[in-house]
């Protein structure tokens, strides 16, 4: 397996150093914005929607996408990507997200095809990820108002964060006031009967998708017109009303089971364990979470649950815990699998500003998972799994200048304490191991911000 990994990658970095497939074959399109990306890591960017009109997969491939493609197919780095080259470029051997999209099954069987085409062509995605509505029933930290209308609520209530860059601000003005009158929506489902047949997953997030009305438009679109190849996918927080989970569940069980689509998998959130999730995700019910877990294998024992865990600061102290539990279910269940990535943005809530008295706390997360190994999807922690929080590791603990760290924990501290203010529970509270660490942070405040703005 590791050979054939190697001569995979090979191939890929042949095309050239900077080539990634999920350029030309995934994206991710915010219907309420107008916005795409193509990978979560880079930001978001218009589709304009005079390129929208004369021709519908502008939704993919817009002339600003095609000039990317263009750098690297030349070997140019895309400063966008800039997530996959600080990973590329630290202490490891562990693949960046470049080398395991490129890798996946929807995307490395076309690696010929793809590199032989020219730059501007436009291309049938087959990884497809939209985001009908922004309705949200949680607030996470490191989220923004564009996608949460919860984070919306906090700000129309509190106002902006003080002392800050622009945070949780909404980054772009709506298409619409709802979903019926936007123009994206509309040029969607224009678009949908020209590349289901070809597409591999369609995968709804938010918001929460369970909140929209075209996540289940789409089981409706599926049963009329199946594709027995295809695989639908949810980003959901597992957090909903019952009767709103209940009723999708039965939903779906419809479209499945008379092979409409070929299955359904889970893309779960969460970040750490219990009341430190509960933190980060302010009305996340972290119990109810777990029990959803249970609820989804139970009724589809063949669906695969994939368990996004965003590693922040807040995820060092008790994610043994939280991959202890997850390792109970695995054992229940089979086809759990946890899918850890580094924070980006914000940078004052990245992890790789604790001190080095926490880099054990990580190394001892490696070490539980390492031996308890098993295929992947099997009972146990995958080869997979370990190198994606192996990297997360070596990214800690890469060196980085001081004045770097001062200033994330001087924001840091800025946007902890005014949080504290608009939510119950507070950091030291809920976080006591970072006792010290939070001293340092304060101290940080002090000298950089406190003095410089009053």
């Amino acid at each position: 397996m590791k050979s054939d990994k190697k001569d995979k990658i090979d191939r890929i970095n042949k095309v050239s150093p900077s080539f990634c497939l999920a350029k030309w074959l995934q994206v991710t399109i915010d219907l309420v914005h107008g916005t795409n990306h193509s990978c979560h890591h880079p930001n978001r960017h218009k589709i304009p929607l005079e390129e929208l009109a004369e021709n519908a997969s502008a939704l993919h491939n817009t002339k600003f996408k095609k000039t990317v493609r263009k750098e690297m197919l030349e070997g140019v780095r895309p400063p966008e990507c800039e997530y996959c080259w600080q990973v590329e470029d630290v202490t490891g051997s562990e693949p960046s997200d470049r080398h395991i999209k490129s890798m996946d099954h929807w995307a490395f069987p076309h690696l010929d095809k793809i590199a032989a085409l020219p730059w501007d062509a436009d291309v049938i995605p087959t990884y497809v990820e939209v985001m009908f509505d922004k309705s949200c029933n949680l607030a996470c930290a490191y989220c923004i108002s564009d996608i949460s209308t919860s984070i919306e609520a906090e700000i129309k209530k509190f106002g902006p964060y003080k002392m800050l860059d622009p945070h949780r601000l909404s980054r772009h003005e709506p298409a619409a006031k709802n979903e019926d009158e936007n123009p994206y929506v509309k040029a969607f489902w224009k678009w949908m009967p020209n590349i289901y047949k070809g597409l591999d997953t369609l995968r709804i997030t938010g918001g929460e998708p369970l909140l929209s009305k075209n996540t289940f438009k789409l089981l409706d679109f599926f049963e009329e017109n199946p594709n027995p190849d295809l695989t639908l996918a949810l980003n959901c927080n597992l957090c909903v009303r019952d009767e709103i989970l209940d009723k999708f569940l039965d939903r779906l069980d419809e479209v499945w089971s008379k092979g409409s689509i070929k299955k359904c998998d889970f893309y779960i959130s969460v970040d750490t364990f219990g009341k430190h999730a509960e933190y980060v995700r302010k009305n996340l019910d972290y119990n109810k979470f777990i029990g959803n877990i249970s609820k989804l294998k139970e009724r589809f024992p063949q669906m695969e649950i994939i368990i996004n865990a965003t590693y922040g600061i807040y995820s060092i102290p008790h994610f043994k815990n939280f991959l202890e539990q997850i390792y109970e279910l695995k054992q229940k269940y089979g086809w759990i699998v946890v899918d850890t990535s580094y924070l980006s943005h914000p940078m004052y809530l990245r992890a790789n500003m604790v001190t080095e008295d926490f880099h054990p706390v990580i190394k001892d997360c490696l070490e539980y998972m390492g031996e308890r190994p098993s295929e992947f999807g099997g009972k146990g922690f995958s080869t997979h799994e370990l190198e994606k929080l192996r990297r997360v590791y070596h990214w800690v603990i890469a060196k980085r200048p001081s004045e770097e760290h001062n200033q994330n924990r001087a924001d840091f501290y800025t946007f902890i304490t005014q949080l504290d203010e608009r939510y119950p529970g507070t950091f030291p509270e809920v976080f006591p191991e970072y006792k010290k660490f939070w001293a340092h942070c304060k101290k940080a405040f002090f000298f950089i911000k406190k003095l410089t703005t009053e």
